[in-house]
């Protein structure tokens, strides 16, 4: 072997590895020893195996090149984003359509980059090409590959014992990695969006009038009706929703069904009682699947934690869910729900037929701080509040906690806003609906445990606010349903009961429909059972109006 291919060798091999050396660069510090060793054993086995297959150094390189192409994307990806391509990614590959993939090469502001990256794959390529076909086993190259070999003997028995880390590796490895996601991810991506392990049964829904409408829900976040101005709460953090309170339907006395978002949620979407929760486990069909049935187009544009709703069987015409980049919190993703607008927007102006659009977003989960931006950092000082300040009994930690919480309240409000003004510019009859997930205590305020979730069930997260507006094509034209809604606000209406409500306000019937379970309906009956999932009730609301004033 003359030096001049000895040198095209080792110029091709330093562009092979150098998406793996800065994979290992990137995830050195974030990766356990064995990670790191699984990592190794992965990349020395993959080569082997390579060589084994195709025995020549031209053909090894030719060979190389889709998986190069993988190695860089999926090193972009892991640098531009802090995380190895994973379940977000998968999902997005799955759900968007082409036109939203083409979008991403309009919004990339890098693009120059690309130059540079063409000419390196070129000169790949040919250098490659003009390779003499050598043998690869020849001399040195078989005792480095029975050496090699034998010291992945050990390294494989310590990993095998750590089934973790040795995928944490195997993810690391950019070839191993890109294989993984391809082969594994992206089919089971696949099959949470077409509701795949949900046994369903058609609703059999239809609807009389096939006129175009448009029909919002929004599914908030630990929505503590306590702390909104608009139930009584001293601090302005809805200033918005106050203006708009005479042409909306504030209910009154709104009850969550669980503290815990993927407990409660299902209700919501589902119409499963608590009871019908425990029993049955999995349900049949959601909220999508009836509206679809009755001639809706359906959107689900999610900020939140996407397995909440794919594991109950969600599938929607068209689903966004914006990627995240920090994948540093403790609780929950770092995306203001805002980035919901663009998309919201799109679908309330692609007219032409009947529109479902529902918005899951994570409104005031904890760390509350970091669910706004700064512009509404009205109240208080908050610079200091860290991952487990919600359980920090010191006074000035829960009062600036609240004052944390108070600032969430005052984006929602926001966020509310662009979701209401931008329907009220529809000429066709909307209805915007507003119901959380369940509310959340504040040590400041409640005196109670932190949060929510726990076993017990405190008032302020099982007491929350809800609202539905209308706008007024929707009052013209279906009068009788917003009687109905008018007459039943001060009444008890629990979470599970939105699903058969939302259904009454779009004019859907179906066999099993149940009138006495949606306050939209003069045949409503109030559920006052007091049955929760997942905990204990502690106390009984006495009134729907916390006015604790802020600390």
């Amino acid at each position: 072997m003359t030096s001049k291919v000895r040198n095209q060798i080792l110029a091709l091999a330093a562009i092979c590895l150098a998406p793996i050396v800065a994979m290992l660069v990137w995830g050195w510090d974030k990766s356990k020893p064995v990670g790191i060793l699984s990592f190794f054993l992965t990349c020395a086995l993959g080569w082997v195996l390579l060589v084994v297959c195709v025995r020549r150094w031209r053909w090894l390189f030719l060979a190389y090149f889709p998986l190069l192409l993988l190695s860089i994307a999926y090193l972009a990806y892991t640098l531009g984003f802090g995380i190895v391509p994973g379940h977000t990614l998968a999902i997005l590959w799955v759900s968007a359509s082409t036109e939203e993939l083409m979008g991403l090469w309009g919004v990339w502001q890098d693009k120059w980059l690309a130059l540079p990256l063409l000419a390196l794959l070129g000169a790949y390529l040919w250098l490659a090409w003009k390779l003499p076909d050598l043998p690869i086993f020849a001399g040195r190259t078989k005792l480095a590959t029975r050496v090699l070999l034998a010291l992945c003997v050990p390294a494989a028995a310590l990993v095998a014992h750590n089934v973790p880390q040795l995928f944490e590796g195997l993810a690391l490895n950019p070839v191993t990695g890109s294989l993984m996601f391809g082969a594994g991810l992206v089919p089971r991506a696949r099959a949470e969006l077409r509701g795949a392990g949900i046994e369903k049964i058609p609703y059999r829904a239809h609807r009389d009038d096939a006129t175009e409408e448009v029909h919002v829900l929004v599914v908030g976040e630990s929505a503590r009706r306590g702390s909104w101005s608009v139930y009584g709460y001293q601090r302005p953090t809805t200033p918005y929703l106050e203006k708009i309170k005479h042409e909306a339907f504030f209910l009154q006395h709104a009850v969550a069904d669980a503290n815990l978002t993927s407990l409660s949620v299902p209700m919501i979407l589902t119409g499963m009682t608590p009871e019908e929760q425990v029993a049955n486990g999995r349900p049949h069909g959601t909220l999508f699947d009836l509206v679809k049935e009755a001639g809706y187009s359906t959107s689900w544009l999610v900020n939140q934690d996407l397995e909440v709703s794919t594991s109950i069987g969600v599938v929607a015409d068209h689903l966004e869910f914006p990627p995240e980049k920090d994948r540093g919190s403790l609780f929950a993703r770092f995306i203001t729900d805002e980035a919901l607008l663009p998309a919201y927007r799109h679908e309330l102006e692609n007219g032409g037929h009947p529109r479902f659009i529902g918005l899951h977003i994570l409104q005031s989960h904890w760390e509350y701080y970091k669910r706004y931006p700064p512009k509404f950092q009205r109240y208080g000082d908050v610079s200091k509040l860290g991952g487990l300040s919600l359980f920090d009994p010191n006074r000035e930690v829960e009062k600036a906690t609240t004052d944390a919480y108070d600032n969430s309240v005052l984006y929602a409000d926001w966020f509310l806003m662009q979701v209401i003004e931008a329907a009220r510019q529809l000429k066709v009859p909307a209805t915007v609906t507003f119901v959380p997930d369940h509310g959340e205590s504040l040590p400041g305020l409640d005196n109670q445990a932190a949060g929510h979730g726990g076993p017990d069930f405190y008032p302020s997260q099982y007491e929350i606010p809800a609202f539905i507006w209308v706008n007024d094509a929707y009052r013209a034209a279906h009068p009788q349903r917003v009687a109905n809604l008018k007459a039943n606000v001060g009444r008890q209406v629990r979470s599970h009961e939105f699903f058969y409500a939302v259904a009454d306000l779009m004019g859907i019937t179906w066999p099993d429909a149940k009138p006495e379970r949606s306050f939209v309906s003069p045949s409503f009956v109030p559920d006052t059972g007091q049955y929760l999932v997942g905990g204990v009730l502690k106390a009984i609301p006495e009134t729907s109006v916390n006015t604790a004033a802020a600390p």
